[in-house]
């Protein structure tokens, strides 16, 4: 049990607010599996604040779907705060996450997400004021630096954010430089969470089973923000949670056939949560990509990927999935 402020957490595992990807239907799959806690995909404050319909369908959620946190991405203060507002009036987080971590280009230009590194008292203003406003608890998301010249920024801003009331922190163990190449730093991890005395949270290569237990062996940390390694695998919370409470004990391995199943229910999922039209005309490249995350590593996985890359609608797709198991049709893999 871990305590975030006044929220008590069932779980040391967190499905990270994968932008693009941890959806409804993507967490509805990841708790099917064991995922006690969630977060929305990552939400950009000027799209709520304009309310932006694609940004705020990002809230919808259900009864099934909890306990859930939102993460929100910005720069300007003021409008941070709004998008808070909105965030609350439009859903039910338990906790809201400030994102100081993200390292792409176009957020560092807007003077966000990683950013923040550079500006760390003012990110302990943001979160000063989330904090005192807000009635749920506040948390920030941070990278380990900018750079290898710069390492000590994320346990500096780790600080700030403590001093200026966050109830926990997620560190990422590389810096914005090495974007997400290179073995995680865990010494870093570490180092923050022996530095402070709120929950620290280890993000970056839960990748396995065994690379969790080596995060909180190595780390020392309170939790683990499960990020890629729940990608075409939403079983990994069940099998990170078995391994975790006895290194013996068997390990969940999904079959072909499991696996394919599990891969066209979450797309019967997300057709139905956008609609069957709406999907068919706006998102057939989304689900070509569902269906690609979990083809890897099935028999004749690189044909079946190219004939989901060329599939005109979902049904086909679905047909695709359905050639890949056990006893699946080799002479159409082999057209």
């Amino acid at each position: 049990m871990i305590k975030i402020g006044s929220l008590t957490l069932k779980s040391r595992l967190i499905l990270a607010p994968l932008s693009g990807t941890s959806d409804l239907p993507f967490r509805r799959l990841t708790r099917d599996h064991g995922c006690r806690f969630a977060f929305y995909e990552m939400l950009d404050s000027s799209a709520l604040v304009h309310a932006h319909k694609r940004t705020l369908k990002m809230l919808e959620s259900n009864s099934n779907d909890e306990p859930i946190g939102a993460q929100i991405l910005g720069s300007d203060p003021g409008q941070i705060l709004d998008a808070c507002q909105v965030i609350l009036a439009n859903s039910t987080p338990h906790l809201i996450d400030l994102n100081c971590a993200c390292p792409a280009k176009k957020i560092l230009r807007k003077k966000a997400g990683a950013y923040f590194l550079r500006e760390p008292k003012k990110a302990g203003k943001i979160i000063k004021k989330l904090a005192s406003l807000l009635p749920i608890p506040v948390t920030v998301k941070v990278r380990l630096g900018l750079d290898k010249n710069s390492a000590s920024e994320g346990l500096k801003l780790a600080k700030m954010a403590q001093e200026n009331g966050a109830s926990a922190v997620f560190f990422h163990g590389r810096t914005v430089e090495q974007g997400y190449a290179e073995r995680v730093n865990y010494e870093a991890i570490k180092e923050t969470k022996q530095a402070l005395e709120i929950p620290v949270f280890g993000s970056g290569d839960i990748l396995s089973e065994k690379l969790a237990k080596e995060m909180l062996d190595r780390t020392g940390c309170d939790g683990l923000l499960v990020a890629r390694g729940a990608i075409g695998s939403p079983w990994i919370f069940r099998q990170i949670e078995t391994y975790l409470r006895d290194p013996s004990a068997p390990i969940f391995s999904p079959s072909y056939e499991e696996i394919t199943a599990i891969a066209r229910k979450h797309l019967e999922l997300y057709i139905d949560w956008r609609g069957e039209k709406v999907a068919q005309k706006y998102y057939l490249g989304h689900i070509r990509k569902i269906a690609i995350w979990y083809s890897k590593g099935l028999p004749y996985s690189k044909r079946a990927r190219e004939a989901i890359s060329k599939a005109s609608s979902s049904s086909e797709v679905i047909e695709v999935l359905g050639r890949l198991n056990r006893d699946y049709d080799k002479s159409w893999f082999k057209k």
